[in-house]
Parts: structure tokens; C-alpha cells; sequence
């Protein structure tokens, strides 16, 4: 292997570790952004979750995920009010954990499957993905509160602002989109 090969080849796992870590950053600090309701608090995770969605290959958008839930599981303060450790994971908010991961992966094999791009199928994608947040969260949830109590304080909160946030997020990617073109 020449020289400039294994520099390209260093440079690319580098832009990919970078990637790994802007995603986990980005996880993090949309995490601390709340509303501190109980038993689950609003905050922008899902906003952070549906853009590596749409923007990370299904791998970044798994790995950022695992390296962000590790940190947690060992402790360090990633999740929502500086919070972490194994509690946090199998308490109330697990569940909604477990489905940010699953719907950033899901959302980006979609996109990349599908060559998704539009304003449109980004709303869907959301749409979907904000579904299986709230699907693994509130069957989580419920576990804990019942059914009817999981509804009432994990989903029926979160969905107005779920529609804003999704909203918005589109259409700021929409319009990066339109800038990058040119």
C-alpha cells in the first residue's frame, strides 16, 4: 500500500469517527434542552434523532446512537438534565431511548433505500420515526405507569410539539438543501 493510500485511508476512518462524534455531541445537547415534566420531560432529542435520520448512513446513525446509550449505561451525564446511568436507561425513559435509536436507523435505510430527498417524504420519515419513539416509550412506559397513565403523560404532551419540531426541522433541512445546490 503507497503512502497517499494509507492517508486517505486514515482520513476517511477519521471523517467517519468524526461523524460517529458530532453524532453522539449532537445527542447529547439536544438532550439537555427541556421541559422538565414527569415522568418522561420534553426536550429536543427528537429533533436530534430525526436529523441523523435524515442526514447519517444507517451505520453512523447506529453507532452514534450505541456510543451515545454507552456513555449513559456507564454513567456519564449525556441523557436529559445532565443524567445518566443504568436507572435512567430502565426507568421511565428507556423505552423512548431504545426508540430514538430505532427510528434514526430505520429513518436513514429508508432515505438511503428510497433516494428520499424531498420536503414531503422528510415530513413522512419523521413521522414515522416520531410513531416508533413513542410506540417502544409508551409500551415501555406502561410497564411502569399502565397503559392508560403512559398515554396520558408519555404521549399526549409530546405530540403537538412533535408536529413544530418536525415541522421545522424539514424545512431548515429543505432549505440548506436549496443553499447547497446553489
Amino acid at each position: 500500500m503507497d503512502i497517499l493510500s494509507t492517508i486517505k485511508s486514515k482520513s476517511t476512518v477519521l471523517n467517519e469517527l468524526m461523524v460517529v462524534f458530532g453524532g453522539v455531541l449532537l445527542l447529547f445537547a439536544v438532550s439537555q434542552v427541556e421541559i422538565p415534566l414527569k415522568p418522561v420531560p420534553i426536550n429536543l432529542l427528537t429533533v436530534g434523532v430525526m436529523l441523523i435520520g435524515l442526514t447519517y448512513t444507517p451505520r453512523r446513525a447506529l453507532e452514534s446512537h450505541l456510543v451515545w446509550i454507552g456513555l449513559a449505561a456507564a454513567g456519564f451525564p449525556v441523557l436529559a438534565g445532565f443524567s445518566g446511568g443504568l436507572d435512567r436507561l430502565v426507568g421511565p425513559t428507556g423505552g423512548y431511548i431504545l426508540g430514538c435509536a430505532t427510528s434514526a436507523v430505520l429513518m436513514s435505510v429508508l432515505k438511503e433505500k428510497f433516494s428520499l430527498n424531498s420536503w414531503i417524504s422528510d415530513v413522512l420519515l419523521c413521522g414515522l420515526g416520531t410513531i416508533i419513539v413513542f410506540i417502544l416509550g409508551v409500551a415501555w412506559l406502561s410497564q411502569l405507569v399502565g397503559f392508560t397513565n403512559a398515554l396520558m403523560h408519555g404521549l399526549v404532551p409530546f405530540i403537538l410539539p412533535g408536529i413544530v419540531k418536525a415541522g421545522l426541522l424539514c424545512t431548515a433541512l429543505q432549505i440548506l438543501r436549496h443553499y447547497k445546490r446553489g
